[in-house]
């Protein structure tokens, strides 16, 4: 099943940012109700035999927790307490001691504990593996009750073409599972050099970012951001404002169109389509038609979406105008492009697990539309938070159940969705790759503050 509920959110965003000329730079989110005001980065534990990992990784974990509006104890400091206070060096020995002690000593309201799984790279020559785990806790050192926790494992592969690679790769994704540290593959590269050309340039890149003190840096810090993404905000570092005072407001009634957009797409058809919807606004009697185009093969998705002309964006230059979203079903993640930026926001799997509806589908007869004799279903689609819409969907027997038409309706807005000039060719491969000029944003503010600069030069 493919989600389609993103072209209503999208369209209502870019209504938003189309009349904002200029953008400062945003603050960080803060919550001044969260009590660790001050938070120290213990030595980890190391469970490899890289002495150097823990080191890295604390690091990059520290600036991931200023990125999360934390006010972290500067890290020399920390140890320098521990070493001269309590005897402790290493990670291992915290458990000589309580999280309320480390707390007191240390003069901060929460600790974060750290457990280095693995910290190594290598090679083969048929396979190179570029891998970072660890899991860790936050502590509030006044009750003790952990705060938040997550463990995640990063890799990075770069093997070579064949058979023997790909069951060499097979094999070591294999050997990686855990549930505690679930992995997340950063980038998988297949090269055609010879193998012993291949196991060259992996053993001369690994002493190379050694001596530079590179070394798995990018996997460490791709591993601190991710990991945090689920931490909840820091208090910040400054006093919390005063509350302002109540002010009672009557809100006009706000009619939003029903988000509704459920298609049966995925791996039904290789194809490339135009997608167009209308919006009809039944109180203004006006009607909106957007178009973009659709590519299908297997498990990938494709849509380019120009927003320009709702946007009232001549030139079509700002960063929201032109967008494209990739699904790769193969990898377990969705990408989303801004071609007029030339950057990209990754999306996992693991990002979008519990957000998926219930979808229950009832036949309610046989029609031709677009040119199809269709199956008519009848669709709820109950999401998280207990809300359902229900529209109907009409899937083309020819195109093995492939959806041609979706239709939902309420008592302001109507919206249809037809799939049109099908032509059933799968896109070529390099449709679904991000082309070498992107480079990703950590967020979608990194994508907005772009347009500003273009605009300033």
């Amino acid at each position: 099943m493919l989600k389609f509920r993103w072209i209503v959110p999208i369209l209502a965003l870019a209504a938003t940012v189309a009349g904002c000329c200029t953008l400062p730079t945003p603050p960080l989110p803060v919550d001044y109700s969260n009590p660790l005001k001050r938070v120290a980065i213990l030595p980890m534990k190391n469970d490899t035999d890289d002495v150097d990992g823990p080191s890295v990784l604390r690091e990059k974990m520290a600036k991931a927790l200023v990125h999360r509006s934390y006010a972290v104890q500067d890290l020399k400091e920390t140890e320098q307490t521990l070493r001269d206070r309590m005897g402790i060096n290493l990670g291992g020995q915290l458990d000589m001691t309580t999280a309320q002690k480390l707390g007191e000593t240390l003069g901060v309201e929460g600790v974060l504990y750290g457990t280095l799984m693995d910290f190594d790279e290598t090679t083969t020559g048929v396979l190179n593996v570029k891998k970072v785990r660890a899991k860790f806790k936050l502590v509030n050192t006044g009750t003790g009750q952990v705060f938040w926790q997550r463990g995640l494992g990063v890799r990075s592969e770069v093997k070579m073409a064949g058979l023997g690679a790909a069951l060499a790769t097979a094999a070591s994704r294999a050997a990686d599972k855990d549930k505690e540290a679930p992995w997340v593959i950063l980038d998988t590269t297949t090269q055609n050099q010879d193998f012993r050309t291949s196991l060259a340039m992996g053993l001369g890149t690994k002493l190379l970012s050694k001596a530079m003190g590179k070394h798995l840096d990018h996997e460490s810090e791709e591993l601190a951001r991710r990991v945090t993404g689920d931490l909840p905000w820091g208090p910040g570092t400054g006093p919390a404002p005063a509350p302002a005072p109540a002010i009672k407001i009557a809100m006009p009634e706000i009619k939003a169109p029903p988000s509704f957009g459920y298609m049966d797409w995925e791996g039904k058809r290789d194809l490339m389509a135009k997608v167009v919807s209308t919006s009809v606004d039944k109180s203004r009697n006006s009607t909106y038609v957007f178009e973009s185009q659709l590519g299908l093969a297997g498990n990938k998705m494709r849509m380019d979406m120009d927003m320009s002309k709702m946007m009232n964006d001549e030139t079509g230059q700002s960063p929201m105008s032109k967008m494209t979203m990739l699904n790769r079903g193969d990898k377990k993640t969705g990408y989303t492009l801004y071609p007029n930026a030339k950057k990209y926001i990754v999306h996992t799997e693991a990002e979008e697990q519990g957000e998926k509806p219930n979808v229950e589908k009832v036949k309610v007869g046989t029609e031709t539309v677009n040119g199809y004799l269709c199956d008519k279903y009848k669709v709820k689609i109950t999401y998280k938070d207990g809300k359902s819409e229900e529209g109907f969907i009409w899937n083309a027997l020819k195109l093995n159940g492939l959806t041609v038409r979706s239709e939902v309706e309420n008592k302001d807005f109507k919206i249809t969705t037809d799939l049109k000039s099908v032509i059933l060719k799968a896109p070529p491969a390099s449709a679904f790759e991000i082309p070498s000029a992107y480079t990703e944003a950590k967020d979608f503010m990194e994508i907005m503050m772009s347009g500003q600069q273009g605009q300033m030069r």
